[in-house]
């Protein structure tokens, strides 16, 4: 059986330029560059996945492609993620936001309710902070029940500033 590859690139998606890892698998993880270098970044997948991830330049193309879809349309099904080695609960939660459209926002409630858990709004906001994908899984663009901006792992402003970035996005669309 073949060892799979484990790169980083370094992209940009809404303004924003991310660090992206991925393997054959799919997406693995992602980080704002503003917030950490490559050398923390590549300390934390290796301490998190124990593999070691090369810097390449670009990404393949079947993953491009897909991540272009991504930018224009907020969804892609074609983008795959590795995120096996996190709970199924916390799966769910990453696919339900990951149907939300572009421009549009959910509460951690509709998200529960959709699980069939409307008990569960803190365990969607727990793994919503957990998420590995900031952008391409858009945990952005759940908010509070009273519509308020609420947590997110980078910043509310940053948060702000990325549902921005969708709305005008949406209208040039």
């Amino acid at each position: 059986m073949k060892k799979p590859f484990h790169h980083i690139v370094l992209t940009k998606i809404l303004g924003e330029e991310l660090w992206l890892a991925f393997s054959s698998s799919g997406i693995c993880a992602s980080e704002f560059k503003e917030l950490t270098s490559l050398s923390n970044f590549r300390k934390c997948l290796k301490k998190r996945t124990g593999e070691t991830f090369l810097r390449v330049q670009s990404l393949p193309e079947g993953m491009e492609k897909a991540i272009e879809h991504w930018k224009i349309h907020g969804y892609c099904s074609d983008l795959n993620f590795e995120t096996s080695s996190y709970s199924s609960f916390q799966q769910k939660v990453w696919n339900q936001c990951s149907q939300i459209p572009l421009g549009e926002t959910s509460t951690y409630s509709e998200i529960a309710k959709s699980m069939n858990s409307p008990k569960a709004q803190r365990a969607v906001g727990s793994a919503l902070g957990a998420n590995p994908v900031p952008v391409l899984i858009p945990c952005h663009r759940v908010l509070r029940n009273d519509g308020s901006v609420g947590g997110y792992a980078y910043g509310s402003h940053l948060k702000e500033l990325l549902l921005a970035r969708e709305s005008y996005a949406k209208v040039l669309d």
